[in-house]
């Protein structure tokens, strides 16, 4: 029951991010970011809950954040029409910039956001 609580709150949350950070838009960075290793495709390969642990996520529940060199990108799930946002590096990680204001950590060779106490986990692709 947990896991199932966990996952359902995790695909409001991000749904809801998504929606959120559509709204706000975001317009165009002056920082040149095309030497970062984060510029790329990264994909949600899971979620880690306080309290209850971590898990992957199935096949179903694909999201994708593309992080370009000159500051802009996109939060996109399967299905659905990207949300654009602009970003910028922070001294562990990066951070989206609009309305929506996510933090990713650089975890080696994935990165992570928290959002509402909830980890997202990406691997890049």
């Amino acid at each position: 029951m947990k896991k199932f609580f966990a996952v359902v709150l995790v695909a409001v949350m991000v749904v809801s991010a998504l929606a959120l950070t559509a709204c706000g838009g975001g317009g165009g960075s002056s920082q040149d970011l095309s030497d970062s290793k984060y510029v790329g495709t990264w994909k949600a390969t899971g979620v880690a809950v306080e309290n209850v642990g971590e898990e992957d996520f199935g096949e179903d529940e694909v999201f994708y954040l593309n992080l370009n060199g000159d500051g802009t990108g996109t939060l996109e799930a399967e299905g659905e029409d990207p949300s654009n946002f602009t970003w910028e590096l922070t001294s562990d990680g990066f951070k989206t910039k609009g309305d929506v204001k996510l933090t990713f950590t650089d975890d080696g060779d994935n990165i992570k956001a928290k959002l509402f106490g909830i980890e997202l986990l990406f691997e890049r692709q």
